[in-house]
């Protein structure tokens, strides 16, 4: 069975061969090591919203290239203020593993999905490749000790993956350990982190901090093993990684320790990441400004916007308003005010999924009014099996602790659309 891009594996039983498979070497060195995340649909959800969060495995963060399966997840769960909960109703959709959680109603959340251990071997060229790509010196000089540089590489890894919800204030919950096998655990809140800020973080191996172990950064869109930062735990097994934009990033590390006799294999490993969002700053210090930060931002919510109309999820569009009386929206029946009215409004107007359509936005033009405000003007049109409607809207967006927000729509339509 081959898995992470090039490695095959053959299930472990204590005293089983293993066979070796030469097209291992087909595959390059760089392909071996994917990483597994956990993404959520957003890092700031709405409070007490359902929020969509996929294990992703890959080299390209944040998609996902492989599913794992279900059955070999051996915990997934979610610890918010009020304790901890098991995330049940996971599923292979596409290329990820795939579950549904629902934001803390106040405060925050930490996610943690953990696999089984799973066993490999690898051709002596490959596996060596390897080693030297994820910097395991020590493993090198070991196996040269042993006279095992030219053997077959055996190993036993699991795959550990936390994620950050910021649903409001509260409890620090992303620098409380986890008690995992291999952790990373920063140690100040992720969820008010912005560019030009750092952050020190922690690695645990067994509860204990693990000196010289590499820890890796990156962000989305980073590709392969080309992470922007590498750096070495120091003795308290400590790194600080300095953010230089905003949008989702990871941290990484790997570890690999003798396996146990009797274990089949020669080495166990594991793989654990941690997934948070780096909020904007007024000056960023590579070079954006805030004007286009706040652009970003409101594109951003729109195609989120978009995303959840086209799923057929009201309530998800819905996010992207205030959530408050004083939302108000303009439209050709007059003025609402309230989320509430406007849901109701929607919900009406748009009753199943073929009132609802294909939503798209374009020609967007968003002016900045300040780094918490901004106007944005666009068109929409709806794609229906009878129809195109199509129209204009002006939005005004305010930044709130959850994130941006519509706080005034005034939607026109050329004929009759979701207005």
């Amino acid at each position: 069975m081959r898995n992470r891009a090039g490695r095959f594996t053959v299930p472990m039983q204590t005293h089983t061969f293993f066979c070796l498979v030469a097209a291992s070497l087909l595959w390059p060195a760089g392909a071996l090591a994917h990483d597994t995340w956990l993404v959520p649909d957003s890092f700031r959800p709405g409070r007490g919203k359902a929020v969509r969060i996929r294990l992703v495995t890959s080299e390209a963060f944040p998609e996902g290239e492989s599913a794992v399966a279900p059955a070999r997840v051996a915990q997934f769960y979610v610890r918010t203020e009020a304790g901890t909960g098991k995330v049940s109703g996971h599923r292979v959709e596409g290329v990820d593993l795939v579950a549904e959680l629902t934001a803390p109603r106040s405060g925050k959340a930490v996610v943690v999905a953990e696999t089984l251990p799973r066993a490999f071997v690898l051709e002596p060229e490959v596996f060596n490749r390897y080693l030297h790509e994820e910097g395991l010196e020590a493993v090198i000089a070991a196996r040269a000790r042993r006279g095992e540089s030219e053997a077959p590489g055996r190993e036993r890894y699991r795959k550990i993956a936390k994620t950050v919800l910021c649903a409001g204030p509260g409890q620090a919950l992303s620098t409380l350990p986890q008690g995992l096998w291999l952790e990373i655990v920063p140690l100040r809140e992720l969820c008010t982190i912005k560019v030009g800020e750092a952050v020190t973080f922690q690695v645990l191996f067994e509860g204990n901090p693990l000196p010289g172990v590499r820890l890796a950064a990156g962000y989305a869109g980073v590709r392969g093993h080309g992470y922007p930062v590498w750096l070495l735990t120091d003795s308290e097994g400590k790194a600080t990684v300095a953010f230089d934009r905003p949008g989702a990033w990871f941290v990484r590390t790997l570890h690999m320790i003798e396996a146990r006799e009797g274990s089949g294999s020669d080495w166990e490993s594991a793989f654990s990441t941690f997934t948070f969002e780096v909020l904007p700053n007024e000056a960023n210090s590579n070079g954006r400004s805030a004007v286009q930060d706040v652009a970003a931002a409101m594109r951003n919510l729109l195609e989120t916007q978009a995303d959840a109309w086209n799923r057929g999820d009201i309530e998800g569009f819905m996010d992207g308003y205030w959530n408050s009386p004083h939302l108000t929206f303009a439209g050709s029946g007059g003025v609402t005010r309230g989320w509430a009215a406007v849901l109701e409004r929607y919900q009406r107007r748009y009753p199943d999924r073929a009132a609802m359509g294909r939503l798209t936005f374009s020609g967007l033009e968003v002016t900045a009014l300040g780094p918490a405000a901004a106007l944005v003007l666009g068109r929409w049109e709806l794609e229906r099996a009878a129809d195109k409607p199509a129209g204009v809207f002006t939005l005004v967006a305010r930044k709130f602790s959850d994130g941006w927000k519509i706080v005034h729509d005034h939607t026109s339509s050329f004929a009759e659309g979701p207005q």
